[in-house]
């Protein structure tokens, strides 16, 4: 009987890691569409209604939820506060602030901070913003396609890694 439960606390555990990294991978694609997401949206609102960066970046987080929000939170709060802030530095001290709560890598967060500083300048900077949301596109495109192999591989791993406990351990 005590053989059972720890081959079943073995194999849960198992599957659990897997389900844990894939979990990760989920995440990590999820928080690039939001960023994705919000950047496009900071465009048009720059584009369309004109306002100061700080109140796009505000208007931006409204009605969202987690970490991606609060950095923008964040920025925009800092902005008022000062205004002549570098913009730059804002967005990576709320970036690495948080670093431990993103699942983004350091080249990723490059991109990001980039087209943040892009979206900043004042007057026509159209063809540089493009090249960044170019650059982003391309980045989720390699996160969906590592997603879908790694989700296999993590499995396959930890099954193959419980039923190795469980044989080794018989």
């Amino acid at each position: 009987m005590l053989k059972c439960a720890g081959i079943l606390f073995i194999l849960t555990g198992a599957f659990g890691f897997g389900g844990y990294m894939d979990a990760c991978l989920k995440w990590h694609l999820d928080q690039l569409i939001g960023c994705r997401e919000i950047f496009a949206q900071i465009n048009a609102y720059r584009e369309y209604l004109k306002l100061p960066y700080g109140e796009l970046i505000r208007r931006s987080a409204i009605g969202k939820s987690g970490v991606l929000p609060e950095i923008l939170t964040e920025v925009a709060v800092e902005m008022g506060k000062n205004r002549e802030a570098n913009v730059g530095a804002l967005w990576e001290e709320a970036f690495f602030k948080r670093k431990k709560q993103l699942y983004l890598k350091e080249e990723e967060i490059g991109i990001l901070l980039a087209l943040a500083k892009c979206l900043a300048l004042e007057g026509n900077h159209a063809q540089a913003c493009s090249i960044y949301f170019m650059q982003l596109e391309d980045t989720i495109r390699q996160a969906m396609e590592e997603k879908k192999d790694k989700q296999k591989l993590y499995r396959a791993i930890s099954v193959l890694g419980g039923l190795f406990l469980v044989v080794l351990l018989l």
